[in-house]
């Protein structure tokens, strides 16, 4: 019996031996392989250069929006090359008008046939009495006003100018173009 207690002995330290020789040299690889990496000169992944190009050109043409001026010299009525901030305008009905759904009243020529220009969803309709656009009817031309009809509903609109405070803060540069 004791031989056979020695040979399971035996048995039993060469398997310990040979995962001893198996898990080191397992060790070695892998020490290799770390050694090799930290040895490697630095990598920059290239997202973040990306990402920081990407910054630096939004942060650019914000200055560039920031430092514009803005003119209405040419067309007072073209006001699509204007950047308008709704929480500037808040007190300013002609500008909100705009903005929203409604119909504005820019200007009216009198004459023997009365004409206005009447802006709605961004878009000028030169109109006469009797006119209809986008569902409205113009029933009535007056100085600096006219009446529509909608749906068997009249309404007056009359020629509003920008807001003092507005057109101030445009020419001093006195924006804050943050909206909240």
């Amino acid at each position: 019996m004791r031989t056979y207690s020695q040979l399971f002995w035996n048995l039993l330290m060469l398997l310990f031996t040979l995962a001893l020789l198996y898990f080191g040299w397992e060790g070695y690889v892998l020490q290799k392989k770390v050694t090799e990496l930290e040895n490697r000169p630095s990598i920059t992944v290239g997202v973040d250069r990306e990402l920081e190009e990407t910054v630096d050109k939004m942060e650019n043409n914000l200055k560039a929006i920031a430092d514009t001026e803005f003119e209405l010299a040419g067309n007072p009525l073209e006001t699509t090359r204007v950047v308008i901030a709704r929480a500037l305008l808040l007190d300013d009905a002609s500008f909100l008008a705009s903005l929203e759904n409604r119909p504005r009243l820019s200007c009216t020529i009198d004459g023997i046939k009365p004409r206005a220009i009447v802006r709605l969803r961004n878009k000028n309709h030169v109109v006469g009495v009797g006119d209809s656009f986008e569902g409205y009817k113009v029933t009535e031309i007056v100085d600096n006003q006219i009446k529509l009809r909608r749906n068997g509903r009249s309404e007056t609109l009359r020629v509003e100018a920008a807001g003092k405070d507005l057109a101030k803060k445009l020419a001093e540069g006195e924006l804050d173009w943050n909206i909240e």
